[in-house]
Formats: structure tokens, C-alpha cells, sequence
């Protein structure tokens, strides 16, 4: 985290990217540590340096958010930074937002990525305009039985799941 863009901005504080509720751990040489991120940021934030690199394929009829300005479509209010994810679900430094279906196509509805849970069913997002909300989950698709030191399956479809409805909305539009 130290080698991030964004480690000027944390104050030295590594702490910043993990939410307090996360109470996982990994195991380093036989001994239980305290797992150091459960924040990942929304994938059309910035992508893969700039770019969609090789996922093209998935994100690139979508908008890829470099600078403020870009935000204007649907303004920074709407559109969320960071969340916390799941402790079997977090992998690489971003949340991956499967579209398809979006806007109107719910039957398309799935997931590439699981969000948190860990505010009683809940998950928490700060967004570009600097306010934050806690986000009950209603599906149950959204919160599958945790998977304890192993990583979910995080890849399904979820037709008509009002969950990821809420996320679309909440993370970029189309080109």
C-alpha cells in the first residue's frame, strides 16, 4: 500500500484501508495476522493505470473516470470511490462491477466482485463528493454463507437482484 499513488494522501496511516468491523485474519508462516485492507476502490475510477488493458472487453463500453471533470456524467454524488469488501471475496486493489444488464435488462444481473458485509448485512461506500452511506443488502444472492480462510465463488450471475441495481447505478454510465 505504501507503493500506492494514493499513499501521499494517507497520512502514513495504513490503517485507513481497513474498516474497523473486518475482524479476518491471514495466516503468515503458521501464525494468524490481522488482515491489513477490506477497502477496494470502484475499477471505473482510474481502471488499470488509465486504461482497460485487457479487460476491454468487459468495462469498455462503460465510462472510465480519470480526472473530477469526468464525474459530471452523473456528477460525484453518485458515483462511489471505495467500499469495503467481503474478507473472501477482496483480491487486487479494486471492486469490479459486472454491467451487464444496466440499465434496463435485469434478467443480464451478476456479480464479478462481492461487496461487504459487515455492518449487520450492510456494506459501506465513500463517494466522489466525499459523503459515505451504509448499504443494506436486500438480496440474499448478495451475501452467500461466508467462506473462512478460502475465497467465495464471486463470479455468478444474479438475475433481478435489486443489489447490484444499486451498485450499477452507483458506479459509472454508459459511453
Amino acid at each position: 500500500m505504501k507503493k500506492s499513488p494514493l499513499w501521499a494522501y494517507c497520512g502514513n496511516n495504513v490503517s485507513i484501508w481497513k474498516c474497523p468491523s473486518d475482524r479476518s485474519v491471514i495466516v503468515v508462516d503458521g501464525d494468524p495476522k490481522p488482515r491489513t485492507r477490506s477497502m477496494c476502490m470502484n475499477v471505473f475510477l482510474g481502471g488499470w493505470g488509465g486504461t482497460w488493458g485487457r479487460f476491454e472487453k468487459y468495462f469498455g463500453d462503460y465510462l472510465l473516470y480519470t480526472n473530477r471533470v469526468h464525474l459530471q456524467n452523473p456528477g460525484p454524488a453518485k458515483i462511489f470511490v471505495f467500499l469495503d469488501m467481503r474478507e473472501d471475496s477482496i483480491d487486487v486493489g479494486d471492486f469490479a462491477v459486472k454491467m451487464a444488464g444496466y440499465p434496463n435488462n435485469p434478467k443480464l444481473y451478476g456479480f464479478y466482485d462481492l461487496p461487504g458485509m459487515y455492518h449487520n448485512l450492510s456494506g459501506s461506500f465513500s463517494f466522489a463528493d466525499g459523503h459515505s452511506e451504509i448499504k443494506r443488502w436486500r438480496d440474499v444472492r448478495t451475501t452467500p454463507p461466508l467462506v473462512t480462510g478460502a475465497m467465495v465463488n464471486d463470479e455468478f450471475d444474479s438475475p433481478d437482484n435489486v443489489d447490484v441495481s444499486w451498485i450499477q447505478e452507483h458506479a459509472t454510465r454508459p459511453k
